[in-house]
């Protein structure tokens, strides 16, 4: 069968809300006295190619989600991870500190959800940190350190 553009473009929609139900059923723990939670894993190595394979390195940080992980907002339709969460960073570089360039997100289980985009607060990355600093370009930047806490500002998954 062959549709029409209105047609797909009607079945697409239909389909949003339904999609963003499932993809956070995916990441929320369904027991919330369970200690495993879904994780946020940030890397300051370049992004994976292909999306899931190996970071190239140990994570900078890594910052549990709360159990139900976040809400489908129906009207914008995206997930709205909840924020905020942090944890203490560990894996940075010891004399100069990491920005983190991407971080990949695993289920309560240990399983690969996504890798997405990290930017500073107002950069437009998938999850934004809260601003530490500027780059050698004057653009705000989220330079984590060992010892220091890592605190995820927003972090919106689009559907």
């Amino acid at each position: 069968m062959d549709l029409s553009t209105t047609h797909q473009n009607a079945v697409t929609e239909a389909c949003r809300i339904p999609a963003l139900d499932a993809r956070l059923a995916l990441i929320a723990q369904p027991n919330s006295q369970a200690a495993e939670r879904t994780q946020v894993a940030f890397y300051g190595t370049a992004y994976p190619s292909p999306p899931g394979s190996a970071p190239g390195a140990a994570p900078v940080v890594t910052i549990p989600m709360t159990d139900t992980a976040g809400v489908v907002d129906a009207t914008n339709k995206q997930i709205a991870i909840d924020t905020p969460i942090e944890a203490q960073v560990d894996g940075a570089d010891s004399a100069n500190g990491t920005v983190p360039q991407w971080a990949r997100i695993t289920t309560f289980d240990g399983n690969w959800w996504a890798d997405v985009t990290v930017t500073a607060e107002g950069g437009g990355g998938e999850i934004q940190l809260v601003q530490t600093g500027t780059d050698t370009n004057g653009d705000p930047e989220a330079r984590l350190f060992n010892g220091a806490f890592a605190r995820l500002a927003s972090a919106i998954i689009q559907g």
